[in-house]
């Protein structure tokens, strides 16, 4: 019984030490991929015994969204990475395999493959690819987002003379309120938004591309409504002493201030970009040594932090404890502000 208490505990997340935690990950997810593999040959048995037929679905693909409970992506991704094992010679199968189990390969990628192969063999129905051929283009695949290996197979798919035009844009009303709009943007250009995500801070981690655009068409409005009419007049510099000197005292800054100068400075030396992971989302000025434990807001205590390792480092010095207690929300105020524009309250 006590036995059995045990391991009860320790299996809980939360009992766990974050070297133990990270470990018990890593286990999980490979013990998830190894069940990858092993659902892929279930669903190869199922398929070649056609057992859909007898629950009553027309295709495996039916069996495996409605019965299996799986969406339409994710079963398509699977029967595809079936297909593809199905396909290739005993040897190149278990190989494929254990990319799979190691992760090198995930199953959007070798779906993209297999349509791939299947768009070679239409068009060159005399000379299909061969196995070893399948192999180095998985290879070229490894360790790639989905994003990378479509830019890759579409690279393969012009070296095979394939048709890889693309879609020209259009507009289809979707309700009187909603319309969907589809474009193909460069690489240039998706930067650029991602890079103007980046510097709306924290309120646009979450935003879909809509409300990006949404977002950036109210500041261009503005910005061009100051252009071509004016800015709005300031409000009046108070006009007594006392009034003023009000007004200054207001304005003291805080002991967690940091002046819009500093935090360009900032910007600058990190390079837009958050020092412990690189990301340019939800970025915030951090503290090195925080303020709870004597910290100051000079430079050299100061570097930008994206909002989860600005948390996990609030975590590590004050305790997980600590920052319950604390607001972990993304906290506006400290949101940078890059050089030359104006900060975004949040």
């Amino acid at each position: 019984m006590q036995e059995q208490s045990t391991h009860k505990s320790t299996s809980q997340p939360q009992s766990l030490s974050d070297r133990d935690l990270l470990k018990r990950m890593q286990l999980l997810v490979q013990r998830e991929r190894s069940l990858v593999t092993e659902i892929l040959h279930h669903l190869r048995e199922v398929e070649r015994r056609k057992l859909y037929s007898d629950l009553g679905y027309k295709s495996l693909f039916d069996y495996a969204v409605k019965e299996l409970g799986y969406s339409e992506g994710q079963a398509g991704r699977r029967i595809q990475a079936m297909k593809l094992l199905r396909e290739l010679p005993q040897e190149e199968a278990k190989e494929l395999e254990k990319k799979i189990e190691d992760g090198s390969l995930n199953l959007t990628n070798i779906c993209q493959a297999q349509s791939f192969f299947n768009e070679v063999k239409k068009a060159s129905p005399n000379k299909p690819l061969q196995a070893k051929d399948k192999l180095d283009v998985l290879k070229e695949l490894e360790h790639k987002s989905s994003r990378q290996g479509q830019a890759t197979l579409m690279e393969k798919r012009k070296d095979a003379g394939l048709d890889v035009s693309l879609p020209k844009e259009k507009t289809r009303a979707l309700s009187q309120e909603h319309s969907e709009l589809q474009l193909v943007l460069n690489r240039e250009l998706l930067a650029e938004l991602e890079e103007v995500r980046a510097l709306l801070g924290q309120k646009a981690m979450g935003m879909s591309w809509a409300e990006l655009i949404g977002e950036m068409a109210a500041l261009s409005k503005e910005a061009l409504k100051n252009k071509r009419f004016g800015k709005r007049r300031e409000k009046a510099t108070p006009s007594t002493p006392a009034l003023r000197r009000r007004c200054i005292e207001t304005a003291a800054p805080k002991p967690r201030s940091i002046s819009k100068g500093k935090r360009s400075r900032v910007w600058e030396r990190d390079g837009g970009a958050c020092v412990k992971c690189g990301s340019q989302q939800g970025l915030q000025v951090d503290h090195i040594v925080p303020v709870a434990l004597g910290g100051g807001c000079e430079e050299e205590n100061l570097r930008l932090l994206c909002f989860g390792c600005n948390v996990r480092e609030g975590v590590k010095k004050l305790g997980l404890e600590r920052m319950k207690r604390d607001d972990m929300s993304p906290r506006g105020d400290m949101s940078p502000s890059p050089p030359g524009s104006k900060r975004t309250t949040i």
